[in-house]
């Protein structure tokens, strides 16, 4: 059976670790420790607010989270910073799959889940 959720994600996501991550809980231990995920996302914020011309009004406080909005990697669903859900991703930060599809496939694309605390320790 096809399912219209594949487009050869099996090339990069085959035998991968993933991480289970909690927002916004994720992202407020983030913000208090100033780790790699926060660092990821101010920096990007930072290139977005230069690149537009935009005020640094944008860069105060909590208001970074709002630049955090990545998509499952297989059906497309939001995952944000500022909003409650759940997502798993690659220790790089780089892929994201929503927890209906981690079920649907993780049997499939052999993927392993290990403790997302891992991921602000690098």
């Amino acid at each position: 059976m096809e399912d219209w959720r594949l487009r050869d994600q099996e090339e990069y996501l085959k035998n991968v670790t993933l991480y289970k991550v909690s927002f916004p809980t994720f992202w407020q231990k983030a913000y208090s420790e100033q780790n790699v995920f926060y660092q990821k996302i101010s920096s990007h914020a930072h290139r977005f607010v230069e690149q537009m011309q935009r005020g640094r009004e944008y860069l105060d406080g909590e208001k970074i989270q709002h630049f955090f909005h990545e998509h499952c990697e297989f059906c497309m669903e939001e995952a944000a910073a500022d909003k409650e859900c759940e997502f798993y991703c690659t220790k790089d930060m780089k892929y994201w799959i929503c927890p209906e599809c981690f079920i649907d496939f993780k049997d499939p694309f052999c993927w392993t889940e290990k403790d997302p605390s891992e991921l602000s320790d690098r």
